[in-house]
């Protein structure tokens, strides 16, 4: 199987997150813009910080779209499911399952694209985001985003 081309990131995974798998992947994506999804989401309370989870929902979810560049590979991919604690498979045991999604950039143009969706009961002391935002949270609330221990 061939791997993904484009990704919807909207949390840990972005640019310039603190998170050395973030830096390392992010030599082999180009960013194509700001972007939104259909969902819903939700910050998630852990000791080394928050990280938020998509689910689905009628609400809109802020993040960016990434290009593969040549040199992403299937490595690559699967270090991301393994950071995810997730995989492709519909009914995967982690955390987050990748999916394929639709996204909107704030340009209007739509592209297909695969996103990492929460696939597990939401644990105690997690907060529905409203604005769908999490680095918005993060700057407004003071929060911790999560960090790689």
């Amino acid at each position: 199987m061939n791997a993904p081309r484009r990704f919807f990131f909207y949390g840990t995974l972005l640019a310039g997150m603190d998170i050395a798998l973030t830096r390392r992947v992010h030599g082999h994506l180009l960013a194509l813009g700001p972007a939104q999804v259909r969902g819903r989401l939700v910050a998630i309370p852990d000791p080394d910080g928050w990280y938020p989870a998509l689910l689905s929902g009628e609400g809109r979810v802020a993040g960016m779209l990434y290009a593969a560049r040549p040199s992403f590979s299937r490595a690559t991919l699967d270090e991301l499911d393994a950071y995810e604690g997730g995989c492709s498979r519909a009914h995967g045991a982690g955390e987050y399952r990748r999916v394929a999604i639709g996204v909107r950039l704030d340009d209007g143009r739509c592209r297909a694209a695969q996103a990492y969706l929460y696939a597990r009961p939401l644990p105690r002391g997690s907060r529905e985001l409203p604005g769908g935002d999490f680095v918005s949270w993060l700057v407004g609330t003071g929060a911790s985003p999560f960090r790689q221990a």
